[in-house]
């Protein structure tokens, strides 16, 4: 799995605005969304038996909701994106095969920017099959 497949994925079922991209917004949008790749300290997971038996791995991202300077507006579209992952289940994202994700019980309010957009984030944390 990797975060430009969970962006891709992401584009496909919502609308994002002004855009979406990876590890940054456009600062100057109104209606943004960007996809943060999150890692994870600690060593890799490698189940009994070896890689060869190792079948799935966990995918983090943080999705940053940046969307209008209406506070309603913008919880809104957090829980659009929030709901596309709320009991999501064997799924492809883009090629990768997504077998449950974990967005937390709801998106995060981070408060408004310089510009008075609101923001949210969600924390999603996927299983998925292990890339070879």
């Amino acid at each position: 799995m990797t975060t430009e497949q969970l962006k891709n994925w992401l584009k496909s079922k919502i609308d994002v605005g002004e855009g979406i991209r990876i590890g940054s917004i456009d600062g100057n949008a109104k209606q943004f969304i960007g996809v943060y790749r999150k890692e994870v300290a600690g060593g890799a997971r490698i189940c009994l038996g070896g890689a060869a038996q190792t079948f799935t791995e966990t995918f983090r991202a943080d999705i940053l909701v940046h969307w209008s300077q209406s506070a309603v507006q913008a919880e809104q579209k957090a829980h659009e994106v929030w709901q596309l992952f709320y009991g999501l289940t064997n799924t492809d994202m883009d090629g990768a095969t997504v077998y449950c994700a974990d967005a937390g019980a709801s998106p995060i309010p981070l408060g408004k920017d310089e510009k008075g957009i609101h923001e949210f984030c969600i924390r999603v944390t996927l299983t998925c099959k292990r890339s070879e």
